[in-house]
């Protein structure tokens, strides 16, 4: 009944979205497709038109070949952009979409009634909030609720959306029509009292990295647990070489893509153990992870950078698992541009993610390659058999996204049978008879081979499990082959802090933090002079080429059920369990490195700031040029709203409009187009002004004002207020004490608490302010 009321209200719909053709305009075209169900699943009835959604319509780029080739120009060694990299504002202006293309999407989604936000600041997607009744409208869509194998309850679109002729064209897809699947973590907690099965020899024992070291209550565990500290595996990764050169990853910033929340006392306590003090601050996307979201994966991701990488600035973007928020999140970490190493550990199989969100996330990983950002991400737990109890594919052939994306460095899994340097080490795969986890890896159905891994056929890339069939292509073509490298990964190796106690921990999302370290490492390393080494894959492939360079991993596959012949076996060179190796961090940096120079430019960092809503704030940050006659423009990203920069000068000003914690990036740019940049924390706090203390006489009117900074939703006092005496709210966060104290009992001093309250319920926040009256 509800498709059919939505069909007709679709024929009377004006040329706007979903509007038909006419004498002058092209006809009406849908964008994307249904997502397929899930195996089980049971539709239950309509959604809602009231249940309130939110979507993201994102557009594409003005010139997706020249944004392709750019991408790889800019991350190829030997290239003449060889990191010629952008900012987000040139990415915008170069490869966004033209003004003309994101006015034409935005006038049409207001033409429907829907109210859309501001388009992101690398102009590829417009947010809007709606109910399943508004979108349905504006869409000609329907939609219907079910019931999923796990028993969540979903909801889907029957139909793709429509879009005017004239305005399709600008779309890319429109993301959040559903929500069927959910993206898990890719982190694994060994069970209660299991330990960690063949974790190998020389768990527990301690290495001299000359990086941080584990106190002896972690190193005690790790013999009982079965379980590696990190720094044996910064050891047997080579990670001592660049600790010697005193590199703990200072000036860097490591951005990690969450889901979940962490715990905070978590990593104090880990850190503590470790003697670091990792900066770690949160920024959350789309009002941040959902409900009953869980705890572990983002907390042994923090802790393995903080370990291995303790000099880097750890920014953890914390978004709702749905599909907007998947995609803001990556969205957030790329178009703010603060961090240049991203690691994420959490995934879908591509059948699940479906070719419109991936193409959408294509974009921003292409972005990121233009900026200089190096993405790791976790190639999956469930080894050639990706979608294995997804309700999809089963225990067919699939790989992870996005760690199959063309712009992104997807990461492996293997076991150490003995540690070292290098380590006795093979392929991950503990399948029916043990944990049943291996490291993911196979063929993409998305995406063709990128010309990195063409490229590199002397590296073994072009193998017996080599294939066009996956993503389309012909004889003689080939399809994108994951992971691209490996480490450590199962089945629980490693020694985490989680929920107030240490565990044994593992899976790939474990590696790919261990590589964004390295990587981090190599970025503040001298060989690459201030430089960051950017989208790594071409420049791993090249390296390959050269022996010592990584550690080949020749045994095992990844075939988890048993099901697939074996596939994907480890072989000598590539292959598509354990990529190219795992890292021998002695060697591979100082090659990654290779034909960087240092800037001529030169940002002081100002320092951690902290400032409150609506009062004045000025930070000038300054910067040097060693070029001569060279004059130096300011720019900054992750300013706190109502902050701006004077590009001429590098002066902050304004005064804050909202409070929460910051990441601001200040970047300096002379006019042979080198830059310098720092990195800084800016938190915003709300306030009561103009409380402390006030006095009034026994018989005399008297009146004093407190303030509550930004826009609270409820002001009082507290305490006992002297008679003749009353507490008065005026308007927003203004309130005044005043009357005429009585003589009786009046004399002395009146202890009150102001208390300011921002929203409602259970999310509110709320601040105090001690306060006196004194009555003489």
């Amino acid at each position: 009944m509800a498709a059919a009321a939505v069909s007709c209200l679709a024929a009377a719909l004006p040329a706007g979205i979903a509007g038909g053709a006419t004498a002058t305009t092209p006809p009406a075209v849908r964008v994307g497709h249904v997502p397929r169900l899930p195996a089980g699943t049971v539709a239950i009835s309509g959604l809602p038109s009231r249940a309130a959604l939110r979507v993201d319509v994102t557009l594409r780029p003005r010139d997706p070949a020249g944004l392709a080739a750019y991408a790889l120009a800019v991350s190829t060694p030997g290239s003449g952009r060889y990191r010629q990299y952008l900012d987000t504002r040139q990415f915008a202006a170069r490869f966004g979409p033209t003004r003309r293309a994101v006015d034409s999407v935005t006038h049409a989604l207001e033409a429907e009634g829907l109210h859309p936000g501001s388009v992101t600041p690398n102009d590829l997607s417009i947010p809007v909030r709606a109910t399943a009744g508004q979108l349905s409208r504006a869409f000609s869509i329907g939609f219907r609720q079910y019931r999923v194998r796990s028993g969540r309850v979903a909801f889907s679109t029957t139909a793709p959306p429509r879009f005017a002729g004239s305005t399709a064209p600008f779309v890319q897809a429109v993301v959040g029509l559903d929500d069927l699947t959910v993206a898990p973590p890719a982190a694994r907690q060994s069970p209660a009292g299991a330990g960690s099965p063949a974790a190998g020899t020389g768990a527990g024992t301690h290495v001299a990295t000359g990086g941080p070291q584990p106190c002896a209550t972690a190193v005690a565990d790790g013999v009982s647990e079965g379980s590696y500290t990190t720094d044996q595996a910064a050891s047997a990764y080579g990670f001592s070489n660049l600790y010697g050169q005193g590199d703990l990853g200072a000036g860097q910033t490591v951005a990690l893509y969450e889901l979940q929340g962490f715990g905070v006392s978590d990593i104090a306590s880990y850190q503590a153990c470790y003697g670091t003090a990792a900066l770690v601050t949160t920024v959350i996307v789309d009002g941040g992870p959902l409900k009953h979201s869980g705890v572990g994966e983002a907390d042994v991701d923090i802790e393995q950078v903080s370990s291995l990488a303790p000099g880097a600035h750890i920014v953890v973007y914390e978004g709702p698992n749905d599909d907007p928020g998947e995609y803001d999140t990556y969205n957030s970490i790329i178009s703010q541009d603060t961090a240049r190493v991203i690691s994420t550990s959490w995934g879908i199989c591509e059948p699940d993610e479906g070719n419109s969100a991936a193409q959408a996330e294509n974009s921003l990983f292409q972005e990121a390659a233009t900026q200089g950002q190096s993405v790791f991400a976790a190639s999956g737990d469930q080894g050639s058999e990706d979608c294995l109890g997804s309700g999809y594919a089963g225990d067919t052939l699939a790989v992870d996204d996005p760690a199959s994306q063309p712009y992104v460095t997807g990461v492996g899994g293997t076991s150490w049978t003995a540690s070292g340097t290098p380590p006795d080490e093979s392929a991950w795969n503990d399948g029916p008879t043990c944990c049943w986890g291996a490291g993911g890896g196979g063929v993409s159905s998305l995406w063709a081979m990128p010309s990195y891994q063409s490229a590199s056929v002397g590296n073994g890339v072009i193998n017996a499990g080599s294939s066009g069939s996956p993503c389309g292509l012909g004889a003689g073509s080939f399809c994108r082959e994951v992971p691209d490298v490996s480490a450590l990964a199962g089945p629980y190796p490693y020694l985490e802090y989680v929920s107030g106690q240490w565990g044994s921990w593992g899976g790939t999302s474990l590696a790919a933090p261990l590589w964004a370290s390295l990587i981090a490492l190599a970025d503040a390393s001298p060989s690459c002079g201030g430089e960051s080494i950017g989208f790594a894959d071409p420049a791993l492939y090249a390296a390959a080429s050269r022996p010592g360079e990584f550690n080949d991993v020749t045994s095992g596959d990844n075939d988890l059920s048993g099901d697939n012949h074996g596939d994907f076996p480890a072989l000598v060179g590539y292959d598509m369990t354990t990529g190219l190796g795992t890292p021998n961090g002695a060697e591979l940096p100082a090659a990654l490195c290779a034909g960087t120079s240092p800037s001529p430019v030169s940002v002081t960092d100002p320092g951690a700031q902290s400032s409150d809503v609506g009062v004045p704030a000025s930070v000038a940050v300054a910067a040097t040029d060693a070029t001569p006659g060279q004059t130096l423009t300011y720019s900054a990203v992750g300013l706190p709203a109502g902050l701006s920069i004077a590009p001429a000068t590098g002066l902050i000003s304004g005064a804050p409009s909202a409070a929460g914690s910051f990441l601001v990036s200040v970047r300096a740019t002379d006019g042979n187009g080198a830059t310098g940049a720092t990195s800084f924390a800016w938190s915003v706090t709300q306030a009561i002004t103009s409380a402390g203390s006030a006095s009034a006489e026994v018989g005399s009117p008297f009146s004093f004002t407190i303030v509550a900074t930004g826009a609270p939703t409820a002001i009082k006092a507290t305490g006992t207020i002297p008679k003749g005496v009353k507490f008065h709210r005026l308007t927003g966060g203004t309130a005044t004490l005043s009357g005429t104290p009585k003589m009786n009992d009046s004399l002395g001093a009146y202890p009150l608490v102001i208390r300011a309250t921002y929203g409602k319920g259970k999310s509110a926040d709320v601040i105090t302010q001690s306060f006196t009256l004194a009555v003489t």
